[in-house]
Protein backbone atom coordinates (compact mmCIF):
# COMPACT_ATOMS: atom_id res chain seq x y z
CA UNK A 1 0.00 0.00 0.00
CA UNK A 2 1.36 3.43 -0.92
CA UNK A 3 0.93 6.73 0.86
CA UNK A 4 -1.83 7.70 -1.56
CA UNK A 5 -4.14 5.26 0.25
CA UNK A 6 -5.08 3.22 -2.81
CA UNK A 7 -3.86 -0.25 -3.64
CA UNK A 8 -2.21 -1.09 -6.92
CA UNK A 9 -5.19 -3.26 -7.93
CA UNK A 10 -7.73 -0.56 -7.02
CA UNK A 11 -5.62 2.05 -8.81
CA UNK A 12 -5.76 0.03 -12.01
CA UNK A 13 -9.49 -0.67 -11.56
CA UNK A 14 -10.10 3.06 -11.25
CA UNK A 15 -8.16 3.50 -14.44
CA UNK A 16 -10.62 1.32 -16.32
CA UNK A 17 -13.52 3.52 -15.27
CA UNK A 18 -11.85 6.83 -15.91
CA UNK A 19 -9.81 5.95 -18.97
CA UNK A 20 -12.56 6.54 -21.50
CA UNK A 21 -13.15 10.03 -20.18
CA UNK A 22 -9.49 10.85 -20.38
CA UNK A 23 -8.80 9.42 -23.82
CA UNK A 24 -8.43 12.24 -26.30
CA UNK A 25 -8.57 14.87 -23.58
CA UNK A 26 -4.98 14.50 -22.40
CA UNK A 27 -1.90 12.35 -23.08
CA UNK A 28 -2.74 9.98 -20.25
CA UNK A 29 -4.58 7.18 -22.06
CA UNK A 30 -6.07 4.81 -19.50
CA UNK A 31 -4.28 6.31 -16.51
CA UNK A 32 -6.78 6.70 -13.70
CA UNK A 33 -8.26 9.97 -12.52
CA UNK A 34 -7.93 9.55 -8.78
CA UNK A 35 -7.59 13.17 -7.72
CA UNK A 36 -10.45 12.83 -5.25
CA UNK A 37 -8.81 9.83 -3.64
CA UNK A 38 -5.19 10.92 -3.35
CA UNK A 39 -3.13 13.74 -1.95
CA UNK A 40 0.14 11.90 -2.51
CA UNK A 41 3.30 13.62 -3.66
CA UNK A 42 6.41 12.18 -5.26
CA UNK A 43 9.87 13.64 -5.59
CA UNK A 44 11.61 13.31 -8.93
CA UNK A 45 15.29 13.97 -9.53
CA UNK A 46 16.17 14.70 -13.15
CA UNK A 47 19.07 16.03 -15.19
CA UNK A 48 19.17 19.31 -17.09
CA UNK A 49 18.75 17.87 -20.58
CA UNK A 50 16.17 19.01 -23.17
CA UNK A 51 13.80 16.18 -22.28
CA UNK A 52 13.62 17.43 -18.71
CA UNK A 53 12.35 20.82 -19.87
CA UNK A 54 9.70 19.19 -22.04
CA UNK A 55 8.66 16.86 -19.22
CA UNK A 56 8.23 19.71 -16.76
CA UNK A 57 6.04 21.48 -19.31
CA UNK A 58 3.45 18.68 -19.34
CA UNK A 59 3.65 17.15 -15.85
CA UNK A 60 0.60 19.11 -14.66
CA UNK A 61 -1.46 16.81 -16.88
CA UNK A 62 -0.36 13.83 -14.78
CA UNK A 63 -1.25 15.62 -11.55
CA UNK A 64 -4.64 16.68 -12.90
CA UNK A 65 -5.50 13.08 -13.76
CA UNK A 66 -4.13 11.35 -10.66
CA UNK A 67 -4.02 13.86 -7.85
CA UNK A 68 -0.37 12.96 -7.40
CA UNK A 69 1.78 16.04 -6.98
CA UNK A 70 5.13 15.84 -8.73
CA UNK A 71 8.05 17.77 -7.30
CA UNK A 72 10.79 17.86 -9.92
CA UNK A 73 14.33 18.91 -9.09
CA UNK A 74 16.73 19.19 -12.01
CA UNK A 75 20.49 18.95 -11.49
CA UNK A 76 23.61 18.97 -13.60
CA UNK A 77 25.10 15.63 -14.62
CA UNK A 78 27.88 15.50 -12.02
CA UNK A 79 25.69 16.88 -9.24
CA UNK A 80 22.96 14.34 -9.97
CA UNK A 81 25.36 11.42 -9.89
CA UNK A 82 26.89 12.57 -6.59
CA UNK A 83 23.47 13.21 -5.04
CA UNK A 84 22.17 9.78 -6.00
CA UNK A 85 25.20 7.84 -4.82
CA UNK A 86 25.17 9.67 -1.50
CA UNK A 87 21.48 8.92 -1.02
CA UNK A 88 22.00 5.26 -1.86
CA UNK A 89 24.95 4.84 0.48
CA UNK A 90 23.14 6.52 3.35
CA UNK A 91 19.85 4.69 2.62
CA UNK A 92 17.99 8.00 2.62
CA UNK A 93 14.69 8.34 0.76
CA UNK A 94 15.93 11.23 -1.34
CA UNK A 95 13.57 10.67 -4.30
CA UNK A 96 10.82 8.40 -5.57
CA UNK A 97 11.78 8.58 -9.25
CA UNK A 98 15.24 9.26 -10.60
CA UNK A 99 16.83 9.94 -13.96
CA UNK A 100 19.40 7.24 -14.68
CA UNK A 101 22.23 7.46 -17.17
CA UNK A 102 22.60 4.15 -19.01
CA UNK A 103 26.15 3.78 -17.68
CA UNK A 104 24.96 3.74 -14.06
CA UNK A 105 22.44 0.89 -14.28
CA UNK A 106 24.85 -2.00 -13.70
CA UNK A 107 26.23 -0.41 -10.53
CA UNK A 108 22.82 0.65 -9.25
CA UNK A 109 21.22 -2.74 -9.94
CA UNK A 110 24.07 -4.88 -8.61
CA UNK A 111 24.10 -2.89 -5.36
CA UNK A 112 20.34 -3.07 -4.91
CA UNK A 113 20.00 0.70 -5.09
CA UNK A 114 17.13 0.62 -7.57
CA UNK A 115 14.36 -1.94 -7.83
CA UNK A 116 13.45 -4.06 -10.83
CA UNK A 117 10.35 -2.93 -12.72
CA UNK A 118 9.55 -6.41 -14.04
CA UNK A 119 6.57 -7.01 -11.74
CA UNK A 120 5.05 -3.60 -12.44
CA UNK A 121 5.42 -4.08 -16.21
CA UNK A 122 3.99 -7.59 -16.31
CA UNK A 123 0.92 -6.54 -14.27
CA UNK A 124 0.14 -3.38 -16.27
CA UNK A 125 -1.02 -3.98 -19.83
CA UNK A 126 -1.45 -0.23 -20.30
CA UNK A 127 2.32 0.17 -20.02
CA UNK A 128 2.38 -1.10 -23.64
CA UNK A 129 5.84 -2.45 -23.03
CA UNK A 130 5.89 -4.12 -26.45
CA UNK A 131 5.85 -0.65 -28.08
CA UNK A 132 9.38 0.21 -26.92
CA UNK A 133 12.16 -0.22 -29.47
CA UNK A 134 14.07 -3.25 -28.15
CA UNK A 135 17.36 -1.53 -29.00
CA UNK A 136 16.45 1.28 -26.58
CA UNK A 137 15.52 -1.12 -23.81
CA UNK A 138 18.71 -3.10 -24.41
CA UNK A 139 20.99 -0.08 -24.36
CA UNK A 140 19.32 1.95 -21.61
CA UNK A 141 17.23 -0.20 -19.31
CA UNK A 142 18.16 -3.88 -18.96
CA UNK A 143 20.80 -5.60 -16.88
CA UNK A 144 21.13 -9.33 -16.13
CA UNK A 145 17.79 -10.12 -17.76
CA UNK A 146 15.72 -7.66 -15.77
CA UNK A 147 14.26 -4.25 -16.59
CA UNK A 148 15.44 -1.63 -14.12
CA UNK A 149 14.27 1.57 -15.79
CA UNK A 150 12.12 2.75 -18.69
CA UNK A 151 13.55 5.05 -21.40
CA UNK A 152 12.50 8.69 -21.17
CA UNK A 153 14.89 9.98 -23.88
CA UNK A 154 16.91 7.85 -26.29
CA UNK A 155 19.79 9.27 -28.33
CA UNK A 156 21.34 7.73 -31.42
CA UNK A 157 23.97 9.46 -33.55
CA UNK A 158 23.68 10.89 -37.03
CA UNK A 159 24.93 13.58 -39.39
CA UNK A 160 23.92 17.21 -39.91
CA UNK A 161 25.19 19.07 -42.96
CA UNK A 162 24.72 22.42 -44.71
CA UNK A 163 22.70 21.95 -47.88
CA UNK A 164 23.57 25.40 -49.25
CA UNK A 165 27.29 24.67 -48.87
CA UNK A 166 26.88 21.30 -50.57
CA UNK A 167 25.09 22.96 -53.49
CA UNK A 168 27.86 25.56 -53.79
CA UNK A 169 30.47 22.78 -53.77
CA UNK A 170 28.54 20.72 -56.34
CA UNK A 171 28.05 17.86 -53.89
CA UNK A 172 25.09 15.49 -53.91
CA UNK A 173 22.81 15.29 -50.88
CA UNK A 174 23.83 12.72 -48.30
CA UNK A 175 21.73 9.57 -47.78
CA UNK A 176 18.91 10.06 -45.27
CA UNK A 177 18.05 6.37 -45.43
CA UNK A 178 20.05 3.17 -45.28
CA UNK A 179 18.36 2.12 -48.53
CA UNK A 180 20.38 4.83 -50.29
CA UNK A 181 23.61 4.42 -48.31
CA UNK A 182 25.18 1.35 -49.89
CA UNK A 183 28.39 3.13 -50.94
CA UNK A 184 28.47 5.73 -48.15
CA UNK A 185 31.76 5.29 -46.24
CA UNK A 186 33.92 7.18 -43.76
CA UNK A 187 36.41 7.65 -46.59
CA UNK A 188 33.70 9.55 -48.47
CA UNK A 189 32.96 11.54 -45.32
CA UNK A 190 36.57 12.68 -44.97
CA UNK A 191 36.82 13.49 -48.69
CA UNK A 192 33.84 15.83 -48.38
CA UNK A 193 35.29 17.49 -45.30
CA UNK A 194 38.57 18.11 -47.10
CA UNK A 195 36.69 19.67 -50.02
CA UNK A 196 34.49 22.03 -48.02
CA UNK A 197 37.04 23.03 -45.37
CA UNK A 198 38.06 26.63 -45.97
CA UNK A 199 35.37 27.30 -48.58
CA UNK A 200 33.71 30.69 -48.66
CA UNK A 201 29.93 30.75 -48.26
CA UNK A 202 28.32 34.18 -48.49
CA UNK A 203 31.41 35.79 -47.01
CA UNK A 204 31.92 33.19 -44.27
CA UNK A 205 35.00 30.98 -44.26
CA UNK A 206 33.76 27.49 -43.42
CA UNK A 207 35.30 24.81 -41.24
CA UNK A 208 34.78 21.32 -42.54
CA UNK A 209 33.47 20.03 -39.21
CA UNK A 210 33.56 20.37 -35.43
CA UNK A 211 34.26 17.87 -32.67
CA UNK A 212 33.60 17.43 -28.96
CA UNK A 213 37.07 17.48 -27.49
CA UNK A 214 36.71 18.14 -23.77
CA UNK A 215 37.97 15.46 -21.41
CA UNK A 216 37.32 13.27 -19.55
CA UNK A 217 33.70 12.42 -20.47
CA UNK A 218 32.45 14.49 -23.46
CA UNK A 219 35.17 13.48 -25.94
CA UNK A 220 34.50 9.78 -25.32
CA UNK A 221 30.86 10.18 -26.37
CA UNK A 222 31.76 11.42 -29.83
CA UNK A 223 35.01 9.53 -30.35
CA UNK A 224 33.56 6.16 -29.40
CA UNK A 225 31.09 6.36 -32.30
CA UNK A 226 33.93 6.66 -34.80
CA UNK A 227 35.99 3.96 -33.13
CA UNK A 228 33.05 1.54 -32.94
CA UNK A 229 32.39 2.09 -36.63
CA UNK A 230 36.01 1.13 -37.25
CA UNK A 231 35.55 -2.13 -35.31
CA UNK A 232 36.96 -1.18 -31.89
CA UNK A 233 35.77 -3.14 -28.87
CA UNK A 234 36.71 -2.37 -25.27
CA UNK A 235 36.98 -5.89 -23.90
CA UNK A 236 37.85 -9.42 -25.00
CA UNK A 237 34.25 -10.56 -24.50
CA UNK A 238 31.32 -8.47 -23.32
CA UNK A 239 28.31 -8.33 -23.26
CA UNK A 240 28.15 -11.91 -24.58
CA UNK A 241 28.91 -14.61 -22.02
CA UNK A 242 31.28 -15.60 -20.58
CA UNK A 243 32.47 -12.11 -19.69
CA UNK A 244 36.18 -11.44 -20.10
CA UNK A 245 37.09 -7.85 -19.27
CA UNK A 246 40.66 -8.10 -20.51
CA UNK A 247 40.90 -4.80 -22.42
CA UNK A 248 41.39 -4.68 -26.19
CA UNK A 249 41.49 -0.91 -26.47
CA UNK A 250 45.02 -0.89 -27.92
CA UNK A 251 44.10 -2.40 -31.29
CA UNK A 252 44.85 -1.68 -34.93
CA UNK A 253 41.22 -0.71 -35.43
CA UNK A 254 41.34 1.83 -32.61
CA UNK A 255 44.68 3.23 -33.81
CA UNK A 256 43.15 3.88 -37.23
CA UNK A 257 40.16 5.52 -35.56
CA UNK A 258 42.30 7.75 -33.32
CA UNK A 259 44.44 8.90 -36.25
CA UNK A 260 41.30 9.77 -38.19
CA UNK A 261 39.84 11.48 -35.12
CA UNK A 262 42.87 13.74 -35.13
CA UNK A 263 42.15 14.46 -38.79
CA UNK A 264 38.64 15.53 -37.79
CA UNK A 265 40.11 17.91 -35.23
CA UNK A 266 42.42 19.42 -37.88
CA UNK A 267 39.31 20.27 -39.91
CA UNK A 268 37.56 21.81 -36.86
CA UNK A 269 37.84 25.11 -34.99
CA UNK A 270 40.98 24.91 -32.79
CA UNK A 271 38.97 25.68 -29.67
CA UNK A 272 36.84 22.57 -30.18
CA UNK A 273 39.43 20.59 -28.20
CA UNK A 274 37.66 22.09 -25.17
CA UNK A 275 34.11 21.73 -26.47
CA UNK A 276 31.41 20.08 -24.40
CA UNK A 277 28.39 18.42 -26.02
CA UNK A 278 26.36 21.59 -26.54
CA UNK A 279 29.41 23.62 -27.61
CA UNK A 280 29.74 21.53 -30.77
CA UNK A 281 26.02 21.75 -31.49
CA UNK A 282 25.84 25.49 -31.03
CA UNK A 283 28.97 25.97 -33.13
CA UNK A 284 27.16 24.37 -36.07
CA UNK A 285 24.29 26.75 -35.27
CA UNK A 286 26.63 29.73 -35.71
CA UNK A 287 26.84 29.04 -39.42
CA UNK A 288 30.51 28.29 -40.11
CA UNK A 289 30.51 24.47 -39.89
CA UNK A 290 29.89 22.36 -42.99
CA UNK A 291 29.10 18.93 -41.57
CA UNK A 292 29.36 16.99 -38.34
CA UNK A 293 27.95 13.99 -36.51
CA UNK A 294 26.49 14.17 -33.03
CA UNK A 295 23.76 12.84 -30.74
CA UNK A 296 20.36 12.99 -32.45
CA UNK A 297 18.84 15.61 -30.07
CA UNK A 298 20.95 18.08 -32.00
CA UNK A 299 18.81 17.33 -35.06
CA UNK A 300 16.43 19.87 -33.51
CA UNK A 301 18.66 21.74 -31.05
CA UNK A 302 20.72 23.29 -33.86
CA UNK A 303 17.66 25.32 -34.85
CA UNK A 304 18.56 27.56 -31.89
CA UNK A 305 21.48 29.96 -32.21
CA UNK A 306 22.61 28.86 -28.76
CA UNK A 307 21.71 26.06 -26.40
CA UNK A 308 17.90 26.30 -25.99
CA UNK A 309 17.90 30.06 -26.46
CA UNK A 310 14.68 30.15 -28.48
CA UNK A 311 16.33 32.45 -31.01
CA UNK A 312 16.44 30.92 -34.51
CA UNK A 313 19.92 30.08 -35.75
CA UNK A 314 21.21 31.12 -39.19
CA UNK A 315 21.18 27.46 -40.31
CA UNK A 316 17.40 27.01 -40.04
CA UNK A 317 16.14 25.52 -43.33
CA UNK A 318 19.74 25.29 -44.56
CA UNK A 319 20.68 21.87 -43.22
CA UNK A 320 19.60 18.26 -43.51
CA UNK A 321 20.26 15.07 -41.57
CA UNK A 322 21.83 11.86 -42.81
CA UNK A 323 22.69 8.34 -41.70
CA UNK A 324 26.19 7.52 -40.50
CA UNK A 325 28.67 6.05 -43.00
CA UNK A 326 30.32 2.64 -42.66
CA UNK A 327 33.98 1.69 -42.73
CA UNK A 328 33.59 -0.18 -46.03
CA UNK A 329 30.93 0.12 -48.72
CA UNK A 330 27.90 -1.90 -47.68
CA UNK A 331 29.61 -2.91 -44.43
CA UNK A 332 28.09 -3.39 -41.03
CA UNK A 333 27.36 -0.41 -38.82
CA UNK A 334 27.04 -0.10 -35.07
CA UNK A 335 25.54 3.12 -33.76
CA UNK A 336 26.08 4.55 -30.32
CA UNK A 337 22.76 4.56 -28.48
CA UNK A 338 22.61 6.50 -25.25
CA UNK A 339 20.24 8.60 -23.25
CA UNK A 340 18.26 8.66 -20.05
CA UNK A 341 15.67 6.50 -18.35
CA UNK A 342 13.50 6.71 -15.25
CA UNK A 343 14.05 4.35 -12.35
CA UNK A 344 12.79 3.82 -8.83
CA UNK A 345 15.10 3.86 -5.79
CA UNK A 346 14.62 0.88 -3.49
CA UNK A 347 14.21 3.37 -0.62
CA UNK A 348 11.13 5.05 -2.12
CA UNK A 349 8.13 4.94 0.22
CA UNK A 350 5.79 5.84 -2.64
CA UNK A 351 6.49 3.05 -5.08
CA UNK A 352 2.94 2.74 -6.45
CA UNK A 353 2.72 6.44 -7.26
CA UNK A 354 6.30 6.40 -8.54
CA UNK A 355 5.45 3.60 -10.98
CA UNK A 356 2.39 5.45 -12.24
CA UNK A 357 4.58 8.45 -13.02
CA UNK A 358 7.28 6.37 -14.70
CA UNK A 359 4.68 4.57 -16.80
CA UNK A 360 2.99 7.83 -17.76
CA UNK A 361 6.13 9.87 -18.53
CA UNK A 362 7.58 7.16 -20.77
CA UNK A 363 4.24 6.36 -22.40
CA UNK A 364 3.50 7.16 -26.03
CA UNK A 365 0.88 9.81 -25.36
CA UNK A 366 2.91 11.74 -22.79
CA UNK A 367 5.94 11.48 -25.06
CA UNK A 368 3.88 12.95 -27.89
CA UNK A 369 2.78 15.81 -25.64
CA UNK A 370 6.44 16.45 -24.83
CA UNK A 371 7.21 16.42 -28.55
CA UNK A 372 4.56 19.05 -29.19
CA UNK A 373 6.06 21.44 -26.64
CA UNK A 374 7.74 24.40 -28.32
CA UNK A 375 8.19 27.11 -25.72
CA UNK A 376 11.29 29.31 -25.72
CA UNK A 377 12.95 26.92 -28.12
CA UNK A 378 12.28 23.83 -26.00
CA UNK A 379 11.59 20.82 -28.16
CA UNK A 380 11.76 17.06 -27.77
CA UNK A 381 12.07 14.27 -30.33
CA UNK A 382 14.08 11.66 -28.44
CA UNK A 383 11.48 8.93 -28.71
CA UNK A 384 11.94 5.33 -27.63
CA UNK A 385 8.61 3.93 -28.88
CA UNK A 386 7.72 2.74 -32.36
CA UNK A 387 4.29 4.38 -32.21
CA UNK A 388 5.84 7.82 -31.74
CA UNK A 389 7.99 7.32 -34.82
CA UNK A 390 4.85 6.29 -36.74
CA UNK A 391 2.87 9.33 -35.58
CA UNK A 392 1.98 11.65 -38.47
CA UNK A 393 1.77 14.76 -36.26
CA UNK A 394 5.24 14.22 -34.83
CA UNK A 395 6.70 13.51 -38.27
CA UNK A 396 5.27 16.82 -39.48
CA UNK A 397 7.11 18.63 -36.67
CA UNK A 398 10.30 16.54 -36.92
CA UNK A 399 10.80 15.42 -40.55
CA UNK A 400 14.05 13.68 -39.65
CA UNK A 401 12.36 10.98 -37.55
CA UNK A 402 12.74 8.37 -40.29
CA UNK A 403 16.51 8.87 -40.35
CA UNK A 404 16.67 8.87 -36.56
CA UNK A 405 14.68 5.63 -36.33
CA UNK A 406 17.06 3.85 -38.70
CA UNK A 407 20.00 4.89 -36.54
CA UNK A 408 18.13 3.76 -33.41
CA UNK A 409 17.57 0.32 -34.88
CA UNK A 410 21.32 -0.03 -35.43
CA UNK A 411 22.03 1.15 -31.90
CA UNK A 412 24.08 -0.91 -29.45
CA UNK A 413 24.94 0.99 -26.29
CA UNK A 414 26.48 -2.08 -24.69
CA UNK A 415 29.19 -2.34 -27.33
CA UNK A 416 30.02 1.29 -28.13
CA UNK A 417 30.31 2.38 -24.48
CA UNK A 418 29.93 -0.88 -22.52
CA UNK A 419 28.25 -0.38 -19.12
CA UNK A 420 30.68 -2.36 -17.00
CA UNK A 421 30.14 -1.60 -13.29
CA UNK A 422 33.26 0.61 -13.21
CA UNK A 423 32.67 2.29 -16.56
CA UNK A 424 33.05 5.83 -15.21
CA UNK A 425 36.61 5.14 -14.04
CA UNK A 426 37.55 3.70 -17.42
CA UNK A 427 35.94 6.58 -19.29
CA UNK A 428 37.91 9.10 -17.26
CA UNK A 429 41.35 7.77 -18.24
CA UNK A 430 40.25 7.11 -21.84
CA UNK A 431 38.99 10.64 -22.39
CA UNK A 432 42.18 12.16 -21.00
CA UNK A 433 44.35 10.15 -23.39
CA UNK A 434 42.20 10.97 -26.44
CA UNK A 435 42.39 14.66 -25.58
CA UNK A 436 46.16 14.52 -25.15
CA UNK A 437 46.54 12.80 -28.52
CA UNK A 438 44.46 15.57 -30.11
CA UNK A 439 46.69 18.26 -28.63
CA UNK A 440 49.88 16.47 -29.69
CA UNK A 441 51.09 15.92 -26.13
CA UNK A 442 51.34 12.20 -26.89
CA UNK A 443 51.23 10.13 -30.06
CA UNK A 444 48.21 8.04 -30.96
CA UNK A 445 50.23 4.92 -30.23
CA UNK A 446 51.29 6.14 -26.80
CA UNK A 447 47.75 7.25 -25.93
CA UNK A 448 46.36 3.81 -26.61
CA UNK A 449 49.20 1.99 -24.84
CA UNK A 450 48.65 4.12 -21.76
CA UNK A 451 44.90 3.61 -21.91
CA UNK A 452 45.38 -0.15 -22.19
CA UNK A 453 47.70 -0.21 -19.17
CA UNK A 454 45.42 1.94 -17.05
CA UNK A 455 42.37 -0.12 -18.04
CA UNK A 456 44.18 -3.29 -16.95
CA UNK A 457 45.20 -1.74 -13.62
CA UNK A 458 41.69 -0.49 -12.86
CA UNK A 459 40.03 -3.75 -13.88
CA UNK A 460 42.43 -5.91 -11.88
CA UNK A 461 42.16 -3.59 -8.89
CA UNK A 462 38.40 -4.04 -8.97
CA UNK A 463 38.69 -7.83 -9.32
CA UNK A 464 37.23 -7.85 -12.81
CA UNK A 465 40.30 -9.56 -14.30
CA UNK A 466 39.88 -12.44 -14.00
CA UNK A 467 36.11 -12.12 -13.72
CA UNK A 468 34.86 -14.40 -10.97
CA UNK A 469 31.19 -13.42 -10.89
CA UNK A 470 28.54 -15.22 -12.91
CA UNK A 471 28.13 -13.78 -16.40
CA UNK A 472 24.92 -13.24 -18.32
CA UNK A 473 24.58 -13.57 -22.08
CA UNK A 474 23.49 -9.96 -22.47
CA UNK A 475 22.42 -9.87 -26.11
CA UNK A 476 19.75 -7.92 -27.96
CA UNK A 477 17.97 -11.20 -28.70
CA UNK A 478 17.69 -11.95 -24.99
CA UNK A 479 16.26 -8.48 -24.38
CA UNK A 480 13.69 -9.11 -27.11
CA UNK A 481 12.73 -12.38 -25.40
CA UNK A 482 12.41 -10.57 -22.04
CA UNK A 483 10.28 -7.87 -23.65
CA UNK A 484 7.97 -10.46 -25.16
CA UNK A 485 7.66 -12.31 -21.85
CA UNK A 486 6.82 -9.22 -19.81
CA UNK A 487 4.36 -8.11 -22.50
CA UNK A 488 2.52 -11.43 -22.24
CA UNK A 489 3.34 -12.36 -25.80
Amino acid sequence: MSKCGISRRDFLKAGGAAGAALAGASPLGSLARVAAQSDSAINVLTVGDPWDLALQSVTDQFTEATGITVNIESLGYTALQARLVNAFLTQSADADVIAVDQMWISQYADNGWIRSLDDFISMDSDAHFDDFLPECLYSLSTWRNQVWTLPIASYAQGIMYRTDLFETAGLDPLPSSLADAGMWTWEDYFAILEQINGMDLDGTSMYGTTVIGAQPVPVVHMYSQLSASYGTRWFTQFPEAPWDFTPTINSDANLAALNDWKRLYELSPPESINYLWFDAGTRFSQGDIGMFYHWTPYFYLVNNEGYLTGTPSPVVDKFETAVLPTLTAGGDQVVSLGGWSLGMPSTSANQEAAWQFIKWATGAEAQKAMGEVNVKGYQFADFSRQSNYDDADLNAIYPFLGTQLEMMKLGDGKVVRPPAPIYTSLEGVYGLQINQAMSGQVSSEQALRTTQTLFENILRGNQMIPYGVESFDDTLENTKALQASLSGM
